[in-house]
């Protein structure tokens, strides 16, 4: 139904500015990269992976988006990833979360080893333990917003009506329920996405530049909402953003560069 957007390498800027501070978070910031020796115990990993690799031809030519990358993020944290466009964000954010199949490596969720899952059983915890955010909404044009919050309700076998009435109030959106997509602004468009990723209450919540298409005003909106979603309920968030000045609200970020992991600079 939706469709895999490809790392193109050509040139960007990495985000440049320290994160803020956590304010209500309740956990301590987490500064340092991967292997960080500042991890909380192991209880509290969320997502764990090891040695992940991912290339694409391009003619007779490899090229590897992904090198050897080792993440843990942990339990309610709140993680940006930026880096220069065709570093490999959204390639590592499709990976993490069973999108893309990674060459070599592993990824574990929640204990699960993601790509050990068997194809239905994969579908299956990515259905009620991962929700994820599209830059391009991915809104089915015919469908109201209503229905599709609830399409992740119906794949898992369920009327989600009560529950995706609820997920489009808690993004402000209760009074637009029965309009189409085309009816919409974008920025209700992405609200409307966003409440589709929440409907089955997930433990994890990956958004792929959710304020890419829209004005600084609708940004700002749209990262309150999924910073709240993740503080109020214990959600790990996974975002990848351009904006430097969006990525100071996480706990923690991370720079990708030359398909490698690299801790954010702090000011000094």
């Amino acid at each position: 139904m939706f469709c895999h957007r490809k790392e193109k390498p050509h040139g960007g800027s990495a985000c440049k500015n320290p994160p803020r501070s956590p304010g209500e978070f309740p956990f301590r910031r987490l500064r340092g990269g991967a292997g960080c020796d500042r991890l909380r115990r192991m209880s509290d990993v969320m997502i764990e992976t090891l040695d992940l690799h991912r290339s694409y031809r391009v003619g007779n030519k490899a090229i590897e988006v992904l090198h050897g990358i080792d993440l843990r993020v942990h339990r309610g944290e709140r993680l940006f990833l930026c880096g220069p466009s065709g570093a490999g964000k959204t390639t590592l954010l499709y990976t993490l979360a069973g999108l893309e199949r990674p060459e070599r490596g592993s990824v574990h969720i929640a204990g699960a080893d993601l790509y050990a899952l068997g194809r239905r059983e994969q579908a299956r915890f990515r259905n009620t333990i991962i929700g994820y955010v599209f830059q391009n909404y991915h809104l089915l044009p015919e469908l109201t917003a209503l229905e599709n919050v609830a399409i992740p309700g119906a794949i898992a076998g369920r009327d989600a009506t009560a529950a995706a009435i609820h997920a489009l109030g808690r993004v402000g959106l209760a009074d637009r329920a029965d309009h189409l997509p085309a009816e919409l602004s974008g920025g209700e468009q992405q609200r409307v996405a966003i409440a589709r990723a929440i409907v089955n209450e997930p433990k994890v919540l990956f958004a792929d530049e959710p304020t890419g298409n829209l004005d600084s005003k609708n940004s700002g909106e749209i990262m309150k909402i999924l910073l709240d979603l993740a503080t109020e309920h214990a959600v790990t968030l996974i975002v990848v953003t351009h904006d430097h000045h969006l990525a100071k609200a996480g706990d923690r970020t991370l720079v990708i560069r030359d398909g490698s992991i690299h801790p954010h600079a702090h000011a000094s």
